[in-house]
């Protein structure tokens, strides 16, 4: 017999169907998730349970299940902080200022370099686990604070051991072209970057750069993506306008980009050109927020377009240390006057999108993977509601239970 484990008694279950032409939020109460070999099997009404005999059966008490979220932009694996850095911007330092006088990236480059492999990984580990634990099920994890091959190649092994060990969706990108490290100009870098991409082909499921004025240019970005297809990189992504307007983001969506992240200066061209190539606009309210920034992404205007969005942490160990997607949704409603549906899809499917993976998980519909949340309440909206307050219970991955957390948090 098929071992089915049913999760009874379910309040609110929340579904992201996707079959029109925008995803829609579907609600269900009083109802049972079947679950088989960790995919949804079936969905039925809960009166109807003690017509079957399942495996086992798990009461969920009418609290609400909603899909696991989606985080599909994060810098998880890093040594170091720069909490001295979020001082200075507090003193009135901007993000460019900081990184041009040698910190930012460049400051989280040195401590990774001299971290070793296993450091990292451990550390890696406990920020993941943290994140299950507030529901996230599926994570992009970039490289990028190496800025040479060794390191590059460290923080991606890391990456693999993650996806292998903790048995979860793990994306890997390959951001070579985060920075310029000491003592090389951009040109010259960049042309490192480029003659070593195939050596990551292996190792990474996507490539990605850091377009903007003072780090790498648009032309740097044609350049990387063409040769990205040659040698055989399927997902490119791209850091563009966050800063300013560079024309980023129209070039990176016509040459294919699988999704653009940041956006907060980009124009109705370069919407027309998201919204004609498919192309996912990732957004991260958290770095908004962290930067104090006054200009945000015309959020309302893609909606409008029928561009894909997709809600992420945006983690990384600067401009934005959180990894919690819980309060990336209360932010992305207040920063950006959406709904919670709009929120809710932006943070699961459309973040599933955004990774190419958005059949196999962030609906939790049919013979998706049974990755989902069981709130302390019987309402998401709650999650909207009260922001700051931690209301998930419980996660499931692949339909097993995620063990709780208790080591210190590592930041």
């Amino acid at each position: 017999m098929e071992k089915v484990t049913c999760f009874r008694n379910i309040g609110q279950l929340i579904q992201v169907q996707s079959g029109g032409e925008t995803p829609t939020i579907v609600k269900k109460t009083r109802c049972a998730l079947l679950v088989s070999q960790g995919r949804v099997k079936k969905v039925i009404p809960d009166s109807e349970v003690h017509l079957h005999d399942f495996f086992r059966e798990v009461d969920l008490a009418g609290r609400a299940v909603l899909p696991g979220f989606v985080d599909c932009h994060t810098h998880l694996i890093h040594a170091g902080n720069r909490k001295d850095e979020m001082e200075q911007r507090m003193a009135g330092a901007s993000y460019m200022e900081i990184h041009k006088n040698g910190g930012g990236i460049l400051s989280t480059v040195k401590a990774t370099r001299q971290a070793t492999e296993d450091e990292l990984h451990e550390t890696a580990r406990l920020r993941v686990l943290r994140m299950m634990t507030l529901g996230t099920t599926a994570f992009e994890i970039k490289s990028g604070y190496g800025l040479d091959l060794d390191t590059e190649k460290k923080m991606l092994r890391v990456g693999r051991r993650l996806r292998k060990n903790l048995k979860i969706p793990v994306t890997l990108t390959y951001l070579g072209a985060h920075a310029t490290p000491k003592g090389k100009t951009s040109n010259q870098y960049f042309e490192f970057v480029m003659e070593h991409l195939p050596e990551f082909r292996s190792l990474a499921d996507g490539v990605d750069i850091f377009c903007e004025k003072g780090v790498f240019t648009v032309a740097h970005l044609r350049r990387l993506f063409l040769h990205a297809k040659l040698v055989g990189f399927h997902q490119l992504r791209a850091h563009v306008d966050e800063f300013s307007h560079q024309g980023g983001c129209h070039n990176a969506a016509r040459l294919g980009a699988i999704s653009c992240d940041h956006l907060e200066h980009i124009t109705p061209h370069d919407i027309r050109a998201l919204q004609l190539a498919g192309t996912t606009a990732v957004l991260m309210p958290g770095a908004n927020f962290s930067l104090g920034s006054k200009k945000i992404p015309p959020v309302h205007a893609m909606l409008k377009a029928g561009v894909n969005l997709a809600l992420a942490t945006g983690y990384n160990p600067g401009s934005h240390p959180s990894y919690n997607m819980q309060t990336v949704l209360g932010m992305a409603q207040s920063l950006y006057r959406i709904t919670p549906d709009q929120a809710l899809i932006a943070a699961t499917h459309g973040s599933a999108r955004a990774l190419d993976s958005h059949e196999d998980f962030g609906g939790l519909r049919l013979d998706q993977r049974a990755d989902f949340i069981v709130l302390k309440t019987g309402d998401y909206r709650d999650l909207f509601y009260c922001v700051g307050e931690n209301f998930v219970e419980q996660t499931y991955s692949a339909g097993k239970k995620v063990k709780g957390w208790k080591n210190p948090v590592t930041f």
